[in-house]
């Protein structure tokens, strides 16, 4: 099992921004630092950063193997709302949105707690410390497909994918659904009427997307700079049953 731990200090706080030092080690040996910066209005500076440095060290600086997932993964944090985040039970809602990968990717990682700071390296052995812009990486983790551009997928989707094609595992789901995106996939047109009753339900249109030897179909809704996958179904597409994007967007 790979062991990653991570301790964020005290803030710094700027002008315009709060600094974090979150140290980390993976295994026994391997030592080090990140600084993450955040918003002032950021409500759990030390909760964010540790998140947001679990991001960068599994899905950036991969130090471990790139596309890692949660499985035979253990994260040792220092706080505690990480760990009730994981489980969908903290009131910091600003956290979601920095730990989001927590929710899906990682989502079968043990997530345990530990004030220990004997680890901590030496100032002398950090060397250069990365600069992590943790406002840059907030939101939900986002891939890129040839055909739709830059995609995101809701735990809700995946959870719905996993259900459907009947996978044991988050790793298994996560890997197979990002291998079908970023795969070939043709967009299905909506009837006038079905469009009309989303655009005056949801006030936005839904895409329906299929691989055209597959019966799955992916559902996406328009956020900003990318599509965000909410929900996978196998039926109809004008069937009247769906999905809430606000919600989705939060599962």
């Amino acid at each position: 099992m790979d062991l990653l731990t991570v301790y964020a200090q005290a803030p710094t706080h700027f002008d315009n921004h709060a600094r974090v030092r979150v140290y980390w080690r993976s295994g026994a040996s391997r030592q080090s630092a990140v600084d993450v910066t955040l918003a002032l209005s950021c409500q759990d500076p030390l909760a964010a950063a540790e998140a947001i440095a679990i991001r960068y060290l599994l899905g950036e600086a991969c130090i471990f193997n790139a596309n890692r997932t949660g499985i035979n993964l253990k994260l040792v944090v220092s706080k505690g709302a990480i760990k009730k985040m994981t489980r969908q039970a903290t009131r910091k809602f600003d956290l979601y949105e920095y730990g989001y990968p927590l929710l899906t990717r990682y989502a079968e990682a043990e997530v345990a707690i530990s004030k220990d700071r004997s680890w901590f390296p030496n100032a002398d052995r950090l060397g250069e410390i990365p600069l992590i812009d943790g406002e840059r990486r907030r939101g939900i983790e986002k891939l890129h497909s040839d055909g739709m551009g830059l995609i995101a997928v809701t735990r809700h989707a995946l959870e719905r994918y996993a259900a459907h094609c009947g996978t044991l595992d988050r790793n298994t789901a996560w890997k197979n659904l990002h291998r079908r995106l970023k795969g070939r996939l043709d967009q299905i047109p909506l009837p006038a009427p079905v469009l009309r009753h989303k655009l005056k339900k949801y006030g936005e249109a839904p895409e329906v997307w299929k691989h055209p030897d597959n019966p799955l179909h992916y559902v996406f809704c328009h956020q900003g700079d990318h599509k965000l996958l909410v929900t996978v179904f196998n039926k109809d597409p004008d069937e009247p049953r769906v999905f809430r994007p606000a919600l989705a967007n939060r599962c």
